[in-house]
């Protein structure tokens, strides 16, 4: 497994070292960040990802699912753009087993012909059916795997294509309560719409990869302090790199923090939450650095 992550690492470096590539790719709404919590700490999460959230950061994650786990959480966004995402994860054969929905949508939008008159309203969508397997190898070693089928549709026009995923984690003995982490999303074919009987360009899938570190100590008497940075390379996008911080107090209370570089919609964030033994609230702000609505973020998440 060593080697595995040596070489993945290399890869990583080598694919970081490539031009940016020049066609965008679409589905945006994949590279949303899931969970309050992960966006607080400005998406430094795969390599602290447990349970049902793990299955949008690391499938890997999913091993360390205990009972069953639900978590759903609410996006309000510029422009009156929402996105809602709802996991639900078990300790399934051997493992972690987890589905996922999200949805990216808008109220409806206003259709005007080429004078510019409106002549009615027409809607859009983005939504994604995701399942996920991890499994705990010996070592402190972990493994996963996604499946994913995506839509997207404007008005009366849709496109449909279906992705994988795969990612891996393992201890660091190094670093106290250290993680590493290392990830592959969103692998799949394009998709197309149809206009008047002919295929249009190709849609891509924001295929990335993501590599992680994370490590927690105790700080403050009984405080837990925990730090995470990672790497995320999408097609079509400049790398992005994330810093995050959390300070978890032992009455569940928890304050966040993060820092990103290489995005070009927001540069920090932050954030707070509170965890029971059955019930988790977490919350997230994140100020854009365009001229838009700030983003505010709620998850909810229940264990049994």
């Amino acid at each position: 497994m060593k080697l595995a992550f040596r070489a993945a690492s290399a890869a990583l470096l080598v694919l970081a070292a490539l031009p940016v590539a020049a066609a965008q790719p679409g589905f945006a709404f994949l590279e949303v960040p899931g969970g309050a919590r992960a966006a607080s700490m400005a998406g430094a999460y795969a390599s602290v990802a447990k349970g049902a959230e793990a299955a949008f950061w690391n499938p890997a994650g999913l091993a360390a699912t205990g009972g069953t786990e639900l978590s759903a959480t609410h996006t309000e966004t510029y422009e009156h753009l929402r996105h809602d995402h709802v996991a639900v994860a078990g300790k399934l054969f051997g493992g972690g087993l987890a589905a996922s929905f999200r949805a990216m949508y808008s109220e409806p939008i206003e259709e005007r012909d080429d004078l510019g008159n409106v002549i009615g309203s027409f809607g859009a969508h983005d939504l994604e059916f995701l399942a996920g397997y991890g499994r705990r190898l010996a070592g402190g070693t972990s493994f996963g795997l996604t499946a994913q089928v995506v839509r997207e549709r404007i008005a009366d026009l849709a496109a449909t294509t279906w992705g994988m995923g795969a990612g891996a984690a393992c201890d660091v003995a190094l670093l106290p309560s250290g993680r590493a982490s290392l990830s592959v999303h969103n692998v799949g074919p394009s998709a197309h719409y149809t206009v008047n009987g002919e295929q249009g360009a190709p849609v891509r899938l924001p295929t990335a990869l993501q590599a992680g570190l994370s490590m927690a100590h105790g700080v403050f008497q009984e405080f837990t302090g925990l730090v995470a940075l990672e790497g995320r390379m999408t097609r079509g996008r400049q790398v992005l790199v994330a810093l995050g911080g959390e300070l978890d107090s032992p009455a569940g209370a928890a304050l966040r923090f993060g820092l990103r570089a290489g995005d070009d919609v927001a540069s920090w964030s932050a954030g707070a939450g509170w965890r029971a033994s059955t019930l988790s609230v977490d919350y997230a702000f994140v100020p854009s650095k365009l001229e838009l609505d700030d983003t505010h973020r709620f998850t909810l998440t229940a264990r049994f």
